[in-house]
C-alpha cells in the first residue's frame, strides 16, 4: 500500500535502554520533609507471587478469530471537545466526561499529568462519596496485587525511603487509615485473586468489588488488571475488546460511587514472547480509558522495565524484590521491580493528594488536538502512539459503501489524518461499548474507492509513507444507526511483531 507522501513527528518515546527513573516532585510542608523514617530489613517472603495461578478465570468474551490485516492497539487522548467530539458518556464508554478542558496523556512519562483539569475532575467524582475515607484506597487486581511484595511493606517499620523523604506524609496519612482493621496498605482486598481478569471483579451479586468497597469504604482505588484478560481469546488481539468492556465497566462503577481510581500499566511479559508483543497495546488501552475519565494512569512499563532483567523474577512475569525489602528506596533497592513498582505507587497517592489540596504539581504537556473530525478539517494525528476519545453521532453521515467491505456504514462518521514519513507497522483500534457499532477504515484518498483496509475494531499492517485517512464510521442495520462513542488508539508494532505485517 502506497499513497501520497507526508512526514510524521519521530515518536516521543526514548530509548529505555538509556532511560533512568526520574521520580516527580511534590511540594510538601517543611515539617513532613523533617520527619525521618527507621529502616530495617524486610524479610517477608512472597510464596504467593510465585504461586501457580489456578483460577484463571476462563469466562470472558467468545474468543473472535483475527484476520491478516487485523490485530490490536490503543492510546485515545480525551481531549477538549470539538464538533464530533463527546460530551455525553455511558456506563460502557467512559461515563460522564469532566465539564472543564481535558488534558491528554503522553506515552513518555511514569505519571500521567496531574493538572488543574485532572484535579478539578477528581475533585468531581469525590462529590459522589462523601462518606468515603480519605485515608483509605482499596486494591482490586490479580496475583501481583495479593503479593506480600505489592505496598504491604508500607504497613511495617522496614521502610527506607531514601531521598524521597517528601513521600513521608503521603505514607503516615495511609498507614493511619482504617481499612477494616488493618491499613490499606497491608489489607487483604477482597477485589484480588491470583489468575484473575477484569470480568471477574465486576461479576456476581454483589460482585468481589463491591464487597471490598462495602467493608473498606475507600476513596481511591488501585486497578491493575490486563495480563491474565489476554488470555480471554484466541489470542490477545481476540481479547481486547471485552478487556475494554470489563475495564470500563470496572472504572465507571467504581467512580459511581465515588471512589477515584489510579489505573496501573502492565510490565513486560518474560514468560511468552507473542504476549509480551501486546503489553504497549494493552497499555495504550489503559492509557486512553484513564484519559477518557481524566482519572491517573501509572506506567509500570516505563518506570520499570530498564531494570536489569526488566525487574522481573525468575517466572518471567512477576516482578522481584530487594532482599533488603520491597520497600528500600535506596539506589540499590530500586534497581529491583516491587521496590521501584512500590515507589510509584506511593507517589501516586500522593500527586492525587496535592491535587485535593489545591496544588496540583503538573501542567498540560501536549497541545490539543487540530481539526474538528470532519471530512474537510479531519483531526490531525500529531504522534505515535495517538489516543482520541469521540462520538460518531456528533459526525455528518458522508460515506455509506466502501470498496473495502460490503456493510452497511449509512451512520454518521468521524476522520483523522496520518502522514507517515516512512513504512510503519501500526495497529489501529476503535473500541466501542454496548449500544454502540463503529468500524475503522483505512483509505488512500478522501473517497470510499480508496479504502485498504476495515475492521470491526481492529486493523494491524505496514502502511507504507505517504497520507492516509482512518474514518471511524457508524454501522447500520437500516433502521437504526449505531452510532456513539469510541476511543481511537494508534499504536506502533513491535519490529518483530508478525502480527502487523513486517
Amino acid at each position: 500500500m502506497r499513497p501520497g507522501r507526508l512526514a510524521l513527528p519521530n515518536p516521543v518515546n526514548a530509548n529505555p535502554a538509556t532511560r533512568r527513573y526520574t521520580p516527580p516532585v511534590v511540594r510538601r510542608s517543611l515539617a513532613a520533609l523533617l520527619l525521618a523514617l527507621g529502616c530495617t530489613a524486610d524479610t517477608q517472603g512472597d510464596e504467593q507471587a510465585w504461586a501457580v495461578d489456578t483460577s484463571s478465570d476462563t469466562s470472558g468474551p467468545a474468543a473472535t478469530t483475527e484476520s491478516s490485516t487485523t490485530g490490536s492497539s490503543g492510546e485515545a487522548p480525551f481531549t477538549s471537545s470539538s464538533a464530533g467530539e463527546s460530551e455525553t458518556g455511558d456506563a460502557t464508554t467512559g461515563g460522564d466526561p469532566p465539564a472543564a478542558t481535558t488534558t491528554r496523556y503522553p506515552s513518555d512519562r511514569t505519571h500521567s499529568p496531574m493538572t488543574a483539569a485532572v484535579a478539578a475532575n477528581l475533585e468531581q467524582i469525590g462529590e459522589r462519596g462523601p462518606g468515603l475515607a480519605d485515608d483509605v484506597f482499596m486494591k482490586v487486581g490479580a496475583s501481583s496485587d495479593v503479593s506480600a511484595s505489592n505496598l504491604h511493606c508500607f504497613a511495617t517499620d522496614d521502610v527506607d525511603l531514601g531521598v524521597h523523604v517528601e513521600l513521608t506524609e503521603t505514607l503516615e496519612l495511609f498507614r493511619a487509615g482504617d481499612a477494616a482493621g488493618t491499613s490499606p496498605f497491608d489489607r487483604e482486598s477482597l477485589a484480588t485473586e491470583a489468575g484473575r481478569s477484569a470480568s471477574w471483579v465486576i461479576a456476581g451479586e454483589p460482585s468481589p468489588l463491591q464487597l471490598e468497597i462495602d467493608a473498606v469504604s475507600p476513596s481511591l482505588a488501585f486497578v491493575h488488571f490486563g495480563t491474565n484478560d489476554m488470555e480471554q481469546g484466541v489470542d490477545p488481539g481476540a481479547a481486547l475488546p471485552g478487556f475494554f468492556v470489563a475495564m470500563s465497566a470496572l472504572l465507571d462503577g467504581a467512580q459511581q460511587q465515588g471512589i477515584v481510581p489510579i489505573v496501573v500499566g502492565l510490565t513486560r511479559r518474560g514468560d511468552d514472547p507473542a504476549a509480551d508483543r501486546w503489553i504497549a497495546t494493552y497499555n495504550a488501552v489503559l492509557r486512553a480509558m484513564a484519559q477518557q475519565r481524566q482519572v491517573p494512569f501509572v506506567d509500570a512499563w516505563w518506570a520499570i522495565d530498564p531494570l536489569p532483567g526488566h525487574g522481573l523474577g525468575p517466572d518471567g512475569l512477576h516482578l522481584e524484590s530487594y532482599a533488603g525489602g520491597s520497600c528500600d528506596f535506596s539506589e540499590l533497592g530500586l534497581q529491583h521491580g516491587y521496590n521501584l513498582r512500590n515507589l510509584i505507587q506511593l507517589e501516586a497517592l500522593a500527586r492525587t493528594e496535592a491535587a485535593a489540596a489545591g496544588d496540583p504539581p503538573d501542567d498540560d504537556v501536549l497541545p490539543p488536538v487540530l481539526g474538528d473530525g470532519s471530512a474537510q478539517q479531519p483531526w490531525l494525528i500529531d504522534g505515535l502512539p495517538f489516543l482520541h476519545d469521540a462520538d460518531t453521532a456528533n459526525g455528518i453521515a458522508q460515506l455509506d459503501l466502501y470498496d473495502c467491505s460490503s456493510s452497511d456504514e449509512s451512520g454518521p462518521e468521524l476522520t483523522y489524518s496520518l502522514e507517515l514519513a516512512a513504512d510503519t507497522a501500526l495497529r489501529i483500534i476503535a473500541l466501542d461499548g454496548e449500544g454502540v457499532d463503529v468500524d475503522v477504515h483505512v483509505l488512500a484518498g478522501s473517497g470510499p474507492e480508496s479504502c485498504v483496509a476495515r475492521d470491526d475494531g481492529i486493523i494491524a499492517d505496514t502502511f507504507a509513507a505517504g497520507t492516509w485517512r482512518i474514518v471511524i464510521d457508524s454501522w447500520s442495520d437500516g433502521a437504526v444507526d449505531y452510532a456513539g462513542r469510541f476511543v481511537l488508539a494508534v499504536v506502533p508494532c513491535d519490529a518483530e511483531d508478525p502480527g502487523c505485517g513486517s
